[in-house]
């Protein structure tokens, strides 16, 4: 049965990047990726010389704090989400060796999409890490239709997203940590249930502006008060991040691993969990934390 939900006016945009010599790279590098990118962005688009943006007289006009505001509520409504591939187990990028990079568009990204793509092409070419290792960009593509970018022209128009038909059954893979909280207190592996991520799904959408499922973690039926994951492998996962903002090295831990959900019952809050699926949840989404992977059974 189709579900009727889509996700309008997005861009999914698959960037392969090569290093050009080896760079020791985070478990988790979308947080690197980020900072990268955000000061690319504000030394393309600032006007006043790189000053503060808080008391800027041209921050309702400018793009970067569009993209890069601060606050809790702003970390949510983010209109990107940076999702590089996990590197090596020992950790190293080394020379030649493709480096794969989702960059998400949202609808409220709107006129700074392309400065956000050429950003982070800036962004890569100016190095990662402390040492500044350039990576060369050798292909993007359209991650919706896989056909390939030319950098230097307009972005192609963004999609719709069509939610595809609940399956009887999924498996679910939690890939980067998830940080979730309720009534204020982290969440964890034990005390992860279907509810929390379909609330989380919920917030996102409404922070993003996108519209969310006529049907969803409101509708009030039995079946969502009892459903439970079956065979859960959830555990925590501490990993470290380094905050340019705060000049501080960052704990940022969360649940990782996998379950499987019965959805017989239950297929109307499919289109939350595939939302998640693409959007990503919890704190750090927009930096590729939170990617929750769906498999059909």
């Amino acid at each position: 049965m189709e579900t009727g939900f889509g996700l309008h006016g997005i861009r999914l945009l698959d960037f392969t990047f090569v290093p050009t010599a080896p760079i020791m790279a985070q478990a988790y590098p979308g947080s690197a990726w980020r900072g990268a990118f955000g000061h690319a962005l504000k030394r393309m688009v600032c006007a006043m010389r790189l000053r503060p943006c808080d008391g800027c007289p041209l921050a309702s006009v400018c793009i970067y704090p569009a993209l890069f505001g601060s606050g809790s509520a702003q970390d949510g409504s983010r209109p990107y989400i940076l999702c590089p591939d996990r590197p090596p187990k020992d950790g190293i990028l080394r020379p030649g060796e493709p480096v794969q990079l989702r960059m998400t568009l949202l609808p409220s990204a709107g006129p700074a999409a392309p400065y956000a793509v050429r950003a982070l092409l800036t962004a890569a070419a100016n190095g990662l890490t402390a040492r500044r290792v350039p990576l060369d960009c050798i292909e993007i593509r359209d991650g919706a239709t896989g056909l390939r970018i030319d950098p230097s022209a307009p972005l192609p128009d963004p999609v719709t997203l069509l939610c595809p038909p609940a399956p009887m059954s999924v498996r679910l893979r939690i890939t980067t940590p998830l940080r979730i909280r309720l009534r204020g207190d982290l969440l964890t592996g034990r005390s992860l249930l279907p509810q929390h991520l379909l609330a989380a799904a919920d917030r996102r959408l409404r922070f993003l502006g996108l519209p969310r499922p006529e049907r969803g973690t409101e509708a009030a039926c039995p079946a969502l008060e009892t459903l439970r994951f079956a065979d859960p492998r959830f555990g925590w996962l501490e990993t470290t991040r380094f905050s340019s903002r705060q000049n501080a090295s960052m704990q940022l831990g969360g649940i990782v691993g996998e379950a499987t959900l019965d959805l017989r019952l239950a297929s109307h809050v499919w289109p939350l969990l595939w939302a998640a699926s693409i959007l990503h949840l919890g704190k750090g989404a927009s930096m590729g934390f939170g990617r929750v992977a769906l498999e059909a059974l």
